[in-house]
């Protein structure tokens, strides 16, 4: 009689901790953007123009003086290590970003089999999103992180310290700045004061070490890089994101077309378009907020669909997205996630679902199919991207999140 394997879950741990060591020590050999970062910090010494001089061929920096400075540490250190660090530190902030959402719902009052399932399952339902960050040694799980980790101080009475945070990582790369008018929104004024003194104490920080004329330089090269205003900055030839979608479906450029191409449009009439996306977008928020201004959330669980949307939105709200960006949609997985082990448990198991909930989750699968499909036929990529197939994708995922239920009691 053949013998059955069976592997514990310690093994399986054991297992899993073997497999990613060896995927961060052979992604550390490539050059991506972490690379950038650490060049950028070096090129500090020599008061270069970060902004304007061109990495790895045709890439720029577009962060701030500070993060720059702040990665000073780490030029150290031989490039690999310091990219294998990097790595290192963005898994242990996704772990963090897990620990600290699974408390806003108690999930740690669940039995032990239960939470690693249901960790599990948002590892996997996220998986193409944490892949592409460690693959291309982005920044998107650490904003992700000082967004969340923000709210939490908040949300436990550290208004001061939260808002120091979420400033830190709108310093850092602007796209928090999201949860900002939430914070006013639900009374926060400490956290919003203190995210207002911080930022701008955060903007001269750097000067201390790279002198106050080189700092107010790089200020201002960065602001013009980033400046919606600019005409560069107008039209959106990325790869996600609501001007990303209007430019590849109304703009033609030097003839050349994207598959989902419909007719020529002037510029003007595409930022109206894209503009109008963004509006519609932040009146929706509207809708998750659910009460009058200055009061605070009814629950956690509430608190999670709520900010769970905003993470959502932001990479289809800011121009210039990968898809690496739509790992902010994290917060909104794990809500789902718990949603519908709720559900299943309330209604007695999968096949007692309603009719409405089995839509929704086949709305959520298709979506993570549409998101996922590069990790299976990659060799179809350059189509994915010409016919935004994540921004489809997210736009699918947020029209089922509108529709999932706010509050589970």
């Amino acid at each position: 009689m053949k013998k059955q394997l069976h592997l514990s879950y310690p093994q399986f741990r054991i297992a899993t901790l073997i497999a990613l060591a060896v995927f961060l020590i052979i992604e550390a050999f490539r050059e991506c953007d972490f690379n950038i970062f650490y060049t950028a910090a070096i090129d500090l010494t020599p008061h270069e123009n970060l902004y304007t001089k061109i990495y790895q061929g045709w890439l720029h920096y577009y962060y701030s003086p500070l993060f720059a400075v702040l990665l000073i540490p780490f030029t150290y250190l031989p490039e690999y290590v310091a990219t294998l660090l990097w790595l290192v530190i963005n898994v242990y902030l996704f772990y963090r970003i897990w620990e600290i959402l699974k408390g806003w719902l108690e999930i740690n009052r669940l039995p032990i089999f239960t939470q690693r399932v249901l960790f599990w399952i948002s590892v996997v339902a996220s998986v193409e999103g944490i892949r592409d960050n460690l693959h291309y040694h982005q920044i998107t799980i650490m904003m992700v992180y000082l967004g969340v980790q923000a709210l939490d101080f908040v949300w436990k009475k550290k208004e001061w310290k939260g808002g120091a945070l979420l400033a830190l990582g709108i310093n850092i790369k602007i796209m928090p700045i999201v949860l900002f008018p939430y914070l006013i929104y639900r009374g926060h004024w400490k956290a919003a004061l203190s995210t207002v003194l911080t930022f701008g104490i955060l903007l001269y920080v750097p000067a201390i070490f790279i002198g106050w004329e080189y700092n107010g330089f790089l200020l201002e090269e960065w602001w013009n890089g980033i400046n919606p205003s600019h005409k560069e900055n107008l039209l959106d030839f990325s790869w996600a994101g609501f001007g990303s979608l209007v430019t590849a479906l109304f703009h033609s450029q030097k003839g050349e077309t994207r598959p989902i191409f419909i007719t020529q449009l002037s510029q003007e009439t595409i930022v109206y378009l894209t503009n109008g996306l963004r509006l519609l977008a932040a009146i929706l928020t509207l809708y998750f907020l659910k009460t009058l201004p200055f009061q605070k959330a009814k629950s956690n669980v509430h608190r999670l669909w709520e900010v769970g949307y905003l993470f959502l939105v932001t990479p289809l709200l800011f121009p210039h997205q990968q898809n690496y960006a739509y790992f902010y949609l994290y917060p909104a997985v794990v809500y789902l996630v718990y949603f519908f082990y709720k559900k299943t448990k309330t209604q007695g198991g999968f096949r007692l679902l309603k009719k409405k909930d089995k839509i929704l989750l086949a709305i959520f699968g298709m979506s993570y199919l549409m998101m996922s499909v590069e990790l299976f036929f990659g060799e179809f990529r350059t189509f994915y991207i010409d016919i935004r197939l994540m921004t489809w994708a997210a736009i699918l995922f947020l029209l089922g999140y509108v529709s999932s239920p706010t509050i589970l009691n």
